[in-house]
């Protein structure tokens, strides 16, 4: 088990929630209006499948929670990918996307520290994953998203 206070007591993935976005973006780039709503959308998709998942408290609750959040996280990200921003907020998304790509390395490898029973592994990536959060929930919240913005 972790000690007191452990890495994950955080919410690991209430960081991960702020990188979800909606998919199904045309040809063309979407107004800013239908981007906020459609990656607002996904996000709270995302926060309701991923709101049953108990916090982990020990290295198998960790590796159960990354093995259940992960592909949840990952399907939302993906769907993110295929939205087309207004140009103007195309630095911004990309941004955002970068710091949920690293939020879901980050939760591999706090699977695969849980796995070892890495104690400073755990702590590290869990500690990656919080930091990417914090990137991920600032650029969501320059492109005025508003639940995307928000940890779980």
């Amino acid at each position: 088990m972790l000690g007191h206070k452990n890495a994950l007591s955080f919410g690991v993935l209430g960081a991960a929630t702020a990188l979800v976005a909606a998919g199904c973006g045309s040809g063309g780039r979407l107004s800013h209006g239908d981007f906020v709503k459609r990656a607002d959308a996904v996000c709270s998709a995302y926060q309701h499948s991923s709101q049953a998942i108990a916090r982990p408290r020990t290295y198998k609750d960790i590796v159960a929670y990354v093995r259940k959040t992960r592909p949840l996280y990952e399907a939302a990200r993906i769907k993110l990918t295929t939205l087309k921003p207004p140009a103007k907020d195309e630095p911004a998304f990309r941004t955002w996307l970068a710091a949920d790509k690293r939020i879901s390395l980050a939760l591999g490898a706090l699977g695969d520290a849980a796995i070892r029973h890495d104690f400073p592994g755990v702590t590290a990536a869990a500690g990656r994953v919080q930091s990417y959060g914090v990137t991920s929930r600032h650029a969501a919240e320059a492109l005025g998203l508003q639940v995307c913005s928000q940890a779980a």
